[in-house]
């Protein structure tokens, strides 16, 4: 989800957010000084909840990733995508966004290995940082959960904010390019002054669209339309000495709110991502593909391009439908057929590392899920059960990138600039 449109990152074509999120079962500053009830809470959180998966658990094939970085290791020769061609495994009848009476029509639940602690694991993570009752925790007193680690930006600014904020430096942003025309799309705005990234070291992440909002279909681009228009993309990344960047093509495709959505045209979705990877690999070969589900909905692994096609399994995820309140509607949520969990567990199937390229808390005014009660609001159990997930996992884990924004008719996830969530923002400078 973004709605950055006010900083430049992808002009008009602002998310549509009240919509933007539905639940799978019904229709569905410096304020991070931590205050002794949100430690005592902390210290209570920390070491529970979802696990790392082992070794035995993978898919045939399939191999941990280290930890610690986006995975270099060399990729299979991408074959020739054919203009049209079909999807191998055809999906699912085509039903609405999402169907209220189909909860979970992702995958089968016996498909994907469950995400839960093996003692024959590939490597046990470090030991855990724990939060002493009473004692106020310093920004950065804890330690990234594993990967790349980062934020949603449009400025530099806004990053070195996030790094004082929490202590520990980022190494990823998430961006979105500006939608509106091809011009923004082959070459986006990233990299034109020092403020928009150009002398930033770490890893790039450019959510792109299948076609501008200005014209394009998903037929036209299975047909090999678009095609050299992502090759200049590509070697648009090249020439900016970026070419080993992560791109993520369509993301969230298996809600309603975007023109690419798999709804569209579910005969042609898998078509068209393969032709955009293609083409932008074409002169880019380095760069690595994010293909990003919404945690939210269904539709998702039923159109998975391919393994030779993705790099890592992406996940947008927030504290909404329901309200993550406590471990145990934590991890339900995370364990649903298109959840976080479920999410890892495909990935790790298919020896590919994941990432969660939005994450963050839901206000409880002006967001959809609050006008019916399911927004988790200022939640420190969702900050830290994230935290962990995301650890127990750290074998496998590219980069996380919080979603920090307080837009009008947005998820309204702000930790600083504004503190919107004081208790959240606390336990979050705590633990990364």
């Amino acid at each position: 989800m973004s709605g950055r449109a006010a900083r430049g990152e992808h002009g008009p074509g602002v998310h549509p957010s009240q919509g933007h999120r539905r639940p799978l079962t019904r229709a569905r500053g410096r304020a991070w000084l931590a205050g002794a009830g949100v430690l005592a809470l902390a210290a209570t959180i920390v070491g529970c909840g979802p696990r790392a998966v082992g070794t035995d658990q993978l898919g045939a094939g399939a191999t941990p990733v280290g930890a610690g970085a986006v995975s270099e290791s060399p990729r299979p020769a991408t074959p020739s995508a054919s203009p049209g061609a079909g999807v191998t495994s055809a999906p699912g009848p085509a039903v609405g966004d999402p169907p209220a009476a189909l909860p979970g029509r992702g995958v089968p639940p016996a498909a994907a290995p469950q995400v839960t602690r093996s003692s024959t694991a590939s490597a046990a993570p470090a030991p855990r940082p724990t939060a002493t009752p009473g004692a106020p925790g310093a920004p950065g007193a804890g330690r990234v959960p594993g990967g790349l680690s980062g934020i949603s930006a449009g400025s530099l600014s806004e990053v070195r904010a996030w790094e004082q904020f929490r202590g520990s430096p980022v190494d990823v942003i998430v961006t979105f390019s500006d939608r509106s025309g091809w011009a923004g799309i082959t070459q986006p705005w990233l990299g034109t002054s020092a403020e928009r990234f150009a002398g930033f070291t770490g890893i790039w992440v450019i959510s792109q669209p299948f076609f501008p909002t200005d014209g394009g279909d998903i037929a036209s681009c299975a047909a090999g339309a678009y095609d050299e228009r992502w090759r200049q993309f590509g070697d648009w990344l090249v020439r900016q000495g970026r070419g080993a960047s992560i791109v993520r093509p369509a993301w969230e495709f298996n809600g309603a709110w975007f023109p690419w959505s798999v709804s569209k045209d579910r005969t042609n979705w898998v078509p068209c991502f393969r032709q955009v990877v293609t083409s932008i690999r074409a002169t880019a070969p380095q760069v690595r593909i994010d293909w990003t589900f919404n945690a939210h909905n269904t539709d998702a692994f039923e159109y998975y391009p391919g393994d030779e096609y993705v790099d890592i399994v992406g996940v947008d995820t927030y504290d909404q439908w329901p309200a993550n309140k406590d471990e145990a509607t934590f991890t339900a949520q995370c364990e649903q057929p298109t959840g976080l969990c479920a999410g890892i567990a495909f990935a790790r199937k298919h020896g590919k590392q994941f990432s969660v390229p939005e994450w963050g808390l839901v206000g409880t005014s002006d967001t959809g899920a609050s006008k019916v009660g399911q927004a988790g609001g200022d939640n420190p159990v969702y900050i830290s059960m994230m935290h962990k997930t995301m650890y127990d996992n750290a074998d496998i884990l590219a980069y996380e990138a919080y979603f920090n924004d307080d837009l009008p008719n947005n998820v309204h996830s702000s930790l600083i600039n504004p503190t919107t969530h004081p208790k959240g923002a606390a336990l979050y400078a705590q633990l990364w």
